[in-house]
């Protein structure tokens, strides 16, 4: 399938669903030059954003370092996010921002096959269901990142492309302050468009990716 053409096949899709698209979206990159993340990056980064998340709940940030250390993930923590756990104390706002990335949790998950079926990003995901998919805490990552699996190119970017134009529907209705099309919340599609454009190398570094719409 072409670029064009999977744009086409969301556009359709989008119709079905009586959501609004831009057909001056352009398509996104193209089968033959995309380059997917591994399985065994996406889950360290999972890791990462759970036990963020941990910190954010008073966790023991030494201890979590030390963990992050000792399980080869250290080198995979983002300048700001190291920047989090050198601080004395979150604020509120810190708190907030890393719970809302277990949105992006869900869709790595998504991506290396431990969740079986996305949907749409309407209801936010349970937490407690997707820790059960998780080693239990502190235990060893490495058995779960070396049996990881990354979903087919072509997968991913027919996920990516819906994304996108969900994304600009969501902005184009808040923008006006109307009602958002299809009960598409915009922190859920906001977060993992985040995280389907790190797998799709939208850029190197984690804390410097883009969702253009």
């Amino acid at each position: 399938m072409t670029a064009q053409e999977r744009k086409e096949k969301t556009e359709a899709y989008l119709k079905e669903l009586d959501i609004p698209f831009n057909f001056g979206l352009p398509p996104i990159e193209e089968e033959s030059e995309a380059i997917i993340r591994t399985a065994a990056d996406i889950a360290k980064r999972v890791f990462i954003l759970v036990y963020l998340g941990v910190y954010a709940e008073d966790g023991d940030k030494e201890e979590i370092i030390e963990f992050f250390k000792s399980e080869g993930l250290w080198d995979s923590v983002s300048e700001y996010e190291k920047k989090l756990l050198s601080k004395k104390k979150l604020t509120e706002k810190d708190k907030i921002d890393i719970s809302w990335q277990s949105e992006g949790i869900y869709l790595m998950l998504w991506a290396i096959n431990k969740i079986d079926h996305l949907g749409l990003p309407i209801d936010q995901c349970n937490i407690g269901e997707m820790l059960d998919l998780l080693p239990n805490a502190f235990d060893s990552t490495k058995d779960f990142i070396q049996n990881a699996t990354v979903r087919p190119t072509a997968e991913i970017l027919d996920k990516s492309d819906l994304i996108y134009r969900l994304h600009w529907a969501a902005r184009e209705a808040d923008s006006k302050d109307e009602d958002i099309p299809g009960n598409i919340d915009i922190g859920i599609i906001q977060k993992w468009h985040y995280a389907i454009n790190w797998i799709t190398y939208y850029d190197e570094n984690w804390d410097d990716i883009l969702t253009d719409t």
